[in-house]
């Protein structure tokens, strides 16, 4: 990573305030030498959205600390969070840089006395907040609603409690909504506006339409023979891909972890359907012909749009499904690593390998290793990560809005060939092994927070 960053530690110092109501900074010697600030010219502050005109002052202090006046406090809102920041000079415009102000974007549930006001985000609040606490800057978690003209309404930890209160425009935003509605809604259009018209990056912009990133992924060569044969469903659809394949799957092209998907088999001269979630979850249906196989789909297909998908046998871990998720993320120079790879094994009952469905995570080494052997094990691992790298940058390059983590899902069949299965845009936090140290995810997520938090040089 970049080592132009300095870690600075902002004190409060109420002697500097004074009747002109200058912004007052007081740094030392060295450090005003390090950085070769021309006190000749004005110095600005920049701390997430706010950029302030300051006066620097030279006083005998530690090189990394920076005594600023109250007034100075009081504005960019950091009175009572904690003040050590990471900090880059540009001496282009003679700014101060501090960061990362991270925000956390999802939705605010109504708040308990103490606890977390959201789902499923409180192991990643906790990983950044501890790896923020040796680094360097702020995180904090807020909904749409927390945005107004002058500071954003959040919640941080203190003393073990979740604590609402008034903080600093964040440099980056990292978009948790869980909600594909309000993913989509006008509300929070408006407010990814206003963010990116303050220069304020916002990632992980959007969901995925299953069937645009299959045609996406259909155009890359390289990628082409990894999809399976995917078409919006309709009748003629279902007939065609019948007659040329033994087992389909049904999936809505807007949905998630592995909810309402349908299986169809060739199953005794008849077609044998079952359904991944729902009241139906557990029978199997039989149709004699497609009009009484597509009589009982077309209701599905009447609530939500539906794709129809060939079916590959993937090995089997214990005669259970399985599949691998891939978590990429792009690192500080914006390039896409492949950061973790689990596999993915579904219940007995299920036919998806989706945690929400009872899938369980295991090593992915461990796995392929017990199907394949050491050798195989290892060159499937370097061909997964390989793939879902290829497709992480594809979709990025040929997708609008801002990306920065994809979790890619892949199956392997008997023969050793790698299908993608889909990609993810929010990845589930839940997808690496429990582990009392930082996860890989969640460090890489970091480097890549303060990548778009300083301005290039």
């Amino acid at each position: 990573m970049n080592n132009t960053f300095l870690q600075l530690t902002l004190q409060e110092e109420a002697s500097l305030s004074n009747h002109l109501k200058e912004y007052i900074i007081n740094i030392s010697p060295s450090l005003l030498h390090h950085w070769e600030i021309d006190l000749a010219k004005p110095v600005f502050l920049s701390i997430g959205q706010t950029v302030i005109p300051v006066t620097v002052q030279t006083t005998s202090i530690e090189n990394k600390h920076l005594l600023v006046s109250s007034n100075l406090i009081n504005i960019i809102k950091l009175s009572t969070l904690c003040s050590r920041f990471l900090a880059q000079f540009i001496s282009k415009t003679q700014t101060i840089c501090l960061g990362p102000i991270i925000a956390i974007l999802t939705e605010i549930q109504e708040v308990k006395e103490g606890k977390a006001p959201f789902r499923s985000l409180s192991a990643l609040y906790k990983e950044l907040s501890h790896e923020i606490a040796a680094m360097g800057g702020i995180v904090y978690v807020c909904g749409l609603q927390g945005f107004s003209t002058n500071f954003v309404s959040g919640y941080i930890i203190i003393d073990n409690k979740w604590m609402q209160m008034e903080l600093p425009f964040p440099t980056v935003v990292y978009n948790r909504l869980h909600s594909r509605k309000l993913d989509s809604s006008l509300f929070f259009q408006e407010v990814r506006t206003k963010l990116e018209e303050s220069n304020i990056p916002i990632f992980n912009a959007q969901f995925f339409s299953k069937y645009d990133i299959h045609l996406l992924l259909k155009k890359e060569p390289h990628i082409q023979k990894h999809l399976p044969e995917t078409y919006p469903l309709t009748k003629k659809v279902l007939e065609n891909m019948l007659e040329k394949y033994p087992s389909l799957y049904i999936k809505p092209i807007h949905g998630s972890q592995g909810r309402n998907i349908i299986q169809l088999t060739l199953f005794d001269g008849k077609y044998a359907a079952s359904i991944s979630t729902g009241k139906q979850k557990d029978k199997k249906r039989f149709f004699s012909n497609i009009d009484q196989l597509w009589k009982w789909m077309e209701p599905f297909s009447k609530k939500r749009a539906y794709l129809c998908q060939q079916g590959i046998d993937f090995v089997k871990m214990n005669q259970c499904p399985l599949d691998f998720r891939v978590l990429c993320h792009k690192n500080y120079y914006g390039e896409w690593r492949a950061t973790s790879i689990v596999a993915r094994v579904a219940s007995h009952d299920a036919f998806v390998a989706n945690l929400a469905q009872g899938a369980e995570i295991f090593q992915a080494k461990s796995v392929l290793k017990e199907l394949f052997g050491k050798e195989n094990a290892q060159q499937i691992i370097a061909q997964l990560k390989e793939l879902a790298i290829e497709t992480a940058a594809a979709i990025n390059a040929h997708s609008t809005g801002h990306f920065g983590e994809m979790g890619i899902d892949v199956g392997v069949d008997a023969d050793l060939n790698l299908w993608i299965i889909e990609a993810n845009s929010k990845p589930s936090k839940n997808m690496e092994h429990n582990s009392s140290q930082t996860r890989p995810s969640t460090k890489a997520l970091l480097e890549y927070f303060i990548r778009l938090s300083f301005p290039p040089e």
